[in-house]
């Protein structure tokens, strides 16, 4: 059975032209932003988050991704690390808002212990 993927693992043109656009924002616009101060709260940066959405989930999981990402992205949002999801869940096409799981979040049982402050002012 021969394999769809052309050369940068995609399988339509609409994720080509997709990933040409967000590698021209990269090239011209994000450093007009960064040198204004305007930097993104997440790691990856959304653009690369981006790209990582459209070629693991195709155009259109990727777009409504990107555009989940983008409303994250915002004052009072969440910041630190967000990478975009490898594999695609069983979400209908439909069913925009399941396409990207519950980040997980440390719980207690996760936590290293923490020493009492008492001890290391002595």
């Amino acid at each position: 059975m021969r394999s769809r993927e052309r050369k940068w693992g995609l399988e339509s043109p609409v994720a080509g032209i997709m990933l040409i656009g967000l590698r021209a924002y990269q090239l011209t616009l994000s450093p007009v932003f960064y040198a204004l101060g305007i930097r993104c709260r997440h790691e990856p940066t959304c653009s690369h988050y981006s790209m990582d959405a459209i070629r693991a989930q195709g155009p259109w999981r990727g777009g409504w991704l990107t555009l989940g990402r983008l409303g994250r992205c915002r004052p009072g949002g969440t910041f630190g690390v967000d990478p975009a999801p490898r594999e695609q869940n069983e979400a209908p096409w439909w069913a925009v808002w399941r396409f990207r799981s519950k980040p997980g979040r440390m719980t207690d049982d996760r936590l290293p212990p923490a020493d009492r402050a008492d001890d290391k002012d002595m």
